[in-house]
């Protein structure tokens, strides 16, 4: 086989990387939520729209504030922050643990008999769900195992089989993903910062226009109100960090490549396999410290 695809992952990876999805979306959609219906309750205060004796436009901005402290409770409550965060580690925790396994990596170098080394996979597969508050094994094409027939068959091959598996399914891979995202959100700090600074440009002459008694309506506030919502999606989002930290991780995978071809011994290729692991790991317990 050439390399592993995500079919030949553990169980383990599988069900966490789901969770860690679906923890993602409900926390992306909520935070999203939350800040329409704030920026609705700012705008709203500023305005007066009578109708039926009724000020309409405050009736909104009270919606827009109670939308918003239930959606807080939500997001306190559910933590679907904390299952993006703990599901996406355990994940690829798991993901490092099956390529280190399948490839000869320590500590399951090949030189360890199979069922010792199937053992310490497992106990280590353990460990990972420990620290899971709750997950659920969706059983599904290899029946849920967690050292799946592929893995074997990657182990079982020589040096030089495992080798060209972890150079293109696992190097090359991760090193065009890093690529891609760092590139990703580097767009997207500049779609946002030519954004921001155009509300801040409006919000500044809307100023001017209301000091000299040419503009009536409190356009400054309502810019202000939607330059902090923006502001506080890009918080979320973490672009710039994501764009620096993922290029600087593609950048050490790509010196890493050129070495790949060192290794003569199994021995020297499971001392690789551990450098490679370790250096992807590291972005992870980076961006693992920053959310927690």
């Amino acid at each position: 086989m050439e390399a592993l695809a995500e079919s030949h992952y553990p169980a383990l990876f599988r069900a966490a990387d789901t969770s860690a999805v679906t923890g993602q979306h409900r926390l992306l959609v909520a935070t999203g939520m939350r800040l329409v219906a704030l920026l609705t309750a700012a705008v709203m205060g500023t305005l007066t729209l009578e109708v039926s004796r009724v000020d309409a436009a405050a009736l909104l901005a009270a919606t827009g504030l109670g939308v918003g402290l239930v959606i807080e409770v939500y997001l306190l409550t559910e933590r679907p922050d904390r299952q993006w965060y703990e599901a996406r580690a355990a994940a690829e925790s798991a993901k490092t643990l099956a390529w280190r396994f399948a490839v000869g990596g320590q500590p399951f170098g090949v030189d360890e008999d199979d069922h010792t080394a199937e053992s310490l996979l497992l106990h280590r597969f353990s460990v990972i769900r420990g620290n899971l508050r709750a997950l659920v094994i969706d059983a599904d094409g290899d029946g849920g195992l967690q050292v799946t027939d592929e893995m074997r068959e990657l182990r079982a091959q020589d040096l030089d089989g495992r080798r060209r598996a972890y150079r293109t399914g696992r190097i090359e891979d991760q090193y065009r993903w890093y690529a891609r995202r760092s590139a990703q959100h580097g767009r997207s700090v500049a779609r946002w910062s030519v954004f921001l600074a155009s509300l801040e440009a409006c919000g500044l002459v809307a100023a001017v226009l209301n000091a000299v008694g040419m503009l009536g309506l409190d356009l400054p506030g309502i810019v202000g109100a939607i330059a902090a919502g923006g502001l506080a999606w890009v918080q979320t989002r973490q672009h710039q960090q994501l764009a620096t930290a993922y290029g600087i991780a593609a950048q050490e995978l790509a010196e890493i490549a050129s070495r790949v071809e060192w290794p003569g011994t199994d021995p020297e290729w499971a001392h690789f396999v551990d450098e490679v692991e370790e250096a992807i790991s590291r972005e992870h317990t980076l961006w693992w410290a920053s959310h927690v």
